[in-house]
């Protein structure tokens, strides 16, 4: 009598419908025993050390200012690690007895899905985190994640050095722009703020202060706040483009194009004067709107 043929393994898809909700996972995959502890190492490259683990899942958090994977990219990323195991080990930082992942969060969410209960790291000094956060990217980020990811880091610096000055270099390095502060700030404040607009003069006015970050994330404020009433002026523009029937598509475009204080400027411009000057002419805009419409956007 033949026996009954054997159940294949669970699809994969069914252990991965979202990312976010919980489920059941399937029984401990223990690490080997037989794994040494850690292995000290150095870069060859910088010379820094790093440190080579096992440690325990629970003790593993994700760094807050990640982005959130793909379905697709998970299902994948689960089949891979399936066939070929989990070969590449986490980049972590220590803190406080615990371990934050900067890059491998993806390959530790599957790892929980597979069941693993201890995970290989690879420990680095605690100064790279800012720094390989920028590079750490499943595809481009788009502008609202940059200043996301920005201002997390700004407001992580804040915490722990607030007299460092905001033109550290140690800080330029890990934030791409300083801008990108002020936009993250205008973001939370307004989600459906178009920060890609806006840009173009940021770059020319916003850049590093040299203050202290406590001092500066206070100025910082206020620019946001400067940002959102230049956003509101363009909105005013826009209605009254549609109140006589020529508005368009491109119209948000236009008029800030038209706005622009630093169109041509070549040298870095004053934030203040930048932005009062800007929305002045939008107030005028906005009683004359057909003004932009010869406007070109480039």
């Amino acid at each position: 009598m033949m026996a009954s043929p054997r159940p294949g393994p669970e699809p994969i898809g069914a252990r991965l419908r979202s990312p976010t909700t919980a489920r059941a996972v399937p029984s401990p995959v223990p690490y080997p025993g037989a794994v040494a502890g850690e292995l000290v190492l150095r870069d060859p490259l910088s010379r820094r050390r790093v440190t080579i683990r096992v440690v325990p899942a629970r003790r593993l958090s994700v760094v807050g200012h990640q982005r959130k994977a793909r379905p697709a990219h998970l299902k994948a990323l689960a089949s891979s690690m399936e066939r070929l195991g989990f070969v590449t080990p986490l980049t972590v930082v220590e803190r406080d007895g615990a371990y934050v992942i900067i890059d491998g969060q993806h390959r530790f969410q599957v790892g929980l899905e597979l069941g693993m209960q201890q995970f290989p790291v690879v420990v680095v000094p605690g100064d790279l985190a800012p720094k390989m956060m920028s590079l750490n990217v499943e595809q481009p980020l788009n502008i609202r994640e940059r200043a996301t990811i920005a201002l997390s880091i700004y407001r992580e610096a804040l915490d722990r050095h607030p007299a460092m000055a905001e033109d550290d270099g140690e800080l330029a390095d890990a934030i791409e722009s300083a801008h990108l502060v002020t936009l993250g700030l205008a973001y939370e404040r307004s989600g459906r703020l178009a920060g890609s607009a806006f840009e173009p003069i940021l770059k020319k006015c916003d850049g590093f202060l040299d203050v202290a970050l406590d001092q500066a994330y206070q100025v910082r404020q206020g620019r946001a706040q400067r940002v959102l009433d230049a956003a509101a002026a363009v909105k005013a523009v826009e209605e009254a483009l549609k109140a006589k029937g020529a508005w368009h598509s491109m119209a948000r475009y236009q008029i800030i194009s038209a706005a622009n204080p630093t169109k041509r400027a070549r040298k870095p411009a004053d934030f203040d004067r930048t932005f009062a000057k800007l929305i002045a002419t939008l107030e005028e805009l906005e009683r004359s709107p057909r003004r932009v419409l010869g406007e070109r956007v480039e």
